[in-house]
């Protein structure tokens, strides 16, 4: 079925998120750099607010965004995070960063960022892994569970129910179809 995922099971489009995508990119990559810049500004670069902003918005990213933006998120977290860091210690100390100094100054940069990125891929991780295990418990336990899906009408009836199964196929005969010639 073509949409299948676009649509819900019974066809219709899921209610949009207010302020999806904008709210995820936010959180993605707003959280990280808030982070960074609080943690500047505290005199800690690498500190404790950072790793707080890298590690809460990457987590409500990843809870917040589509199914198919999960990985997106998962994949972009390390990068969005060693940006954030790197960006502000270069814009904090930029006039020490130049030249010969950048590429040392880079490789601390990295060093100090990743810690903190590896938390915010975990996080990332276990938030697509907790909602992927509850999506598949919802689908276990069918349709009683899911108020908007349509239960399917040609499954046969319970023993108990009292109500005949669903028709069988029919057979119509020999074709009448001209197209069609049996020997």
């Amino acid at each position: 079925m073509v949409g299948q995922h676009a649509r819900g099971a019974g066809g219709a489009a899921p209610p949009p998120r207010p302020g999806g995508t904008a709210v995820v990119l936010l959180a993605a990559t707003g959280l990280p750099l808030a982070g960074a810049v609080a943690g500047e500004l505290a005199g800690n670069g690498g500190g404790p607010l950072f790793v707080l902003g890298a590690v809460l918005g990457t987590g409500a990213a990843a809870a917040r965004c589509t199914r198919p933006g999960r990985w997106w998120v998962v994949l972009a977290a390390p990068p969005v995070v060693l940006a954030a860091r790197a960006g502000t210690a270069w814009a904090a100390g930029a006039d020490a960063a130049q030249g010969k100094a950048l590429a040392s100054s880079a490789v601390r940069w990295v060093v100090d960022a990743f810690p903190v990125m590896a938390m915010a891929l975990i996080v990332a991780l276990a938030v697509v892994a907790g909602r992927a295990a509850l999506a598949a418990r919802s689908a276990r336990t069918g349709p009683a569970a899911d108020p908007g899906r349509i239960p399917n009408p040609r499954r046969t009836a319970d023993a108990g129910s009292g109500r005949p199964p669903a028709p069988a196929a029919v057979d119509a005969g020999p074709t009448t179809d001209r197209r069609r010639r049996h020997g």
